[in-house]
């Protein structure tokens, strides 16, 4: 009787000791609370091949060629699929515009998040220990740039749909079987030597692309690529960003992997519940990788949390929770990218920028009703954060949203310290604006594993933000790397950084891995 009174006494005190430790990892203060993640400086890594892979990059330097619009266009001509539109192209675009546009071929480049770097780093370690044969051949010797060009150029033209719609650059058609990209499953035409894995496409969701590209008409959703007559109505052109929301179309990939718990996912098998002290394998040590991209000490097991209407919320059908603490720090990452690549553009234009924010994984991709309020207050937690480092930003405005108040955003606040503007009221991406003398950055939603445009390829011309943005700017050819290809190119990949701002992928590396023999 001693002895069973004694296992389970003991058998208590470590459920208590585990429900503290949980406490401890979930936190019990309110969610209202604002996040300050992330802050700045990330820890560089430490391994030999990671240091190694980091430091390749010291040697880059920004492409310095000519710009031909010749060359532009004989591989716009030659790109395999039909553009839904030619008034969006180079060609169509009149004579007295070709010296901006050539101009605007030369600003074009991909750009990520420090955080995003120091992950893609994280992520080739882990394939070559844990990959498979397929796998470890692919990225063996690969630099960080060239998995860059990679994310770039493998993607498909058009991806879309729940059931993952999809056509090559070969030409091939069809739908689903991403999941098995890399595996021993995998068929033709979905090789991992040709198109990208799932394991990829939720890291190239974190690669945004961005330029400066004339403005064809207002961008309003059903512009269908008309041309405006009346230049004066609109903005003739300014930098247009392509940025990536989270996709839950989809079970048990992407961004689902992080934010939702459910009862089939949240498993020992998948890698879930284990700490950095256990002895990792693959499925762990995938999931390590991404616990500590978001600098969270652990995840779940389904069995381990519940609904608590703070940081987790039930969701959908099927018992889902939903991690709202993990998705405002996506978020983050998205607009600190945008803030700090539209901080940069205009103090290189020397001009204060107006920023059209349109929401971005908060139409089919969205599975809980919460996601625009808490895009909204990510949103304001970074405009505090970064704060008089958004120097050059006058006007934050938020188009389309339903929520006309979160937090201290509402149409007509200032933000403190940085002393920019908020607007939240319908407008068009390229509608004229109030005040001379502005940049104008557009964003719009884009996709992982397609090209600008993505239905737009598919001849889908109206009714989404990507064909939108195709028609009414230059994107298809000058955001496309298989035709701008001297620019939209990992080796041009840029940098944002909370603590030395927009630079350049070599400029970056030199920077944060400077000793004090350097400096």
């Amino acid at each position: 009787m001693r002895l069973r009174s004694f296992v389970r006494i003991n058998h208590q005190l470590k459920s208590v000791l585990h429900a503290l430790s949980m406490s401890r990892v979930m936190g019990n203060s309110d969610f209202s609370e604002r996040l300050t993640w992330p802050k700045a400086q990330p820890t560089l890594p430490s391994t030999v091949l990671g240091k190694g892979l980091l430091d390749e990059c010291r040697q880059l330097a920004k492409p310095q060629v000519p710009v031909s619009l010749e060359k532009l266009m004989t591989l716009s001509d030659g790109f395999p699929v039909k553009f839904g539109t030619d008034n969006c192209r180079a060609r169509t675009q009149p004579v007295g515009r070709f010296a901006n546009i050539m101009q605007q071929v030369a600003s074009a480049y991909p750009v990520i998040h420090e955080r995003t770097l120091l992950l893609y780093i994280g992520f080739l370690e882990h394939k070559l220990q844990f990959g498979n044969s397929r796998e470890r051949s692919l990225y063996q010797g690969m630099s960080l740039v060239a998995f860059v060009q990679r994310l770039l150029s493998k993607r498909c033209v058009w991806f879309f749909d729940s059931s993952d719609s999809y056509r090559l650059m070969d030409g091939s058609q069809g739908h689903e079987g991403f999941e098995a990209v890399g595996s021993e499953q995998e068929v033709p035409p979905l090789l991992l030597a040709d198109v990208l894995s799932y394991d990829e496409i939720k890291l190239s969701a974190l690669l945004y692309v961005s330029t400066h590209s004339e403005f064809i008409n207002n961008g309003n959703r059903c512009n269908a690529g008309e041309v405006t007559q009346d230049k004066g109505s609109i903005e003739r052109e300014g930098v247009i960003m392509g940025l990536i929301g989270a996709r839950f179309e989809r079970p048990n990939v992407m961004e689902y992997q992080d934010i939702i718990v459910s009862p089939s996912q949240n498993i020992e098998a998948n890698g879930y519940g284990s700490d950095d002290s256990a002895t990792p394998s693959r499925a762990s040590d995938y999931r390590r990788l991404w616990r500590q991209f978001y600098e969270e000490p652990r995840d779940f097991q389904y069995t381990e949390v519940a609904a608590d209407g703070k940081r987790f919320a039930r969701v959908g059908p099927g018992c889902l929770i939903f991690d709202q603490l993990i998705m405002k720090k996506r978020y983050a990452i998205s607009f600190d990218t945008l803030l700090l690549e539209a901080q940069g553009r205009a103090v290189a234009a020397g001009k204060p920028a107006y920023i059209h924010v349109v929401g971005i994984g908060l139409g089919v991709w969205k599975i809980s009703e919460q996601q625009e309020q808490l895009f909204l207050e990510s949103f304001e937690e970074r405009l505090l954060a970064l704060g008089d480092r958004l120097s050059h930003i006058a006007v934050v405005h938020f188009s389309w949203f339903h929520l006309q108040r979160v937090r201290s955003l509402h149409d007509g606040a200032t933000m403190p310290h940085s002393g920019i503007r908020i607007r939240i009221s319908n407008r068009n991406p390229a509608d004229k604006l109030p005040t001379e003398n502005m940049l104008p950055v557009v964003t719009y939603a884009w996709d992982g594993n397609a090209l600008p445009g993505n239905e737009f390829w598919a001849g889908n011309l109206v009714g989404t933000s990507d064909p939108a943005a195709a028609c009414s700017t230059l994107i298809t050819e000058l955001q496309n790397p298989h035709i701008n290809v001297d620019y939209m190119c990992g080796q041009n990949l840029h940098i944002a950084s909370l603590q030395h701002g927009l630079l350049h992928i070599g400029e970056y590396a030199r920077r944060v891995t400077a000793t004090t023999a350097d400096a």
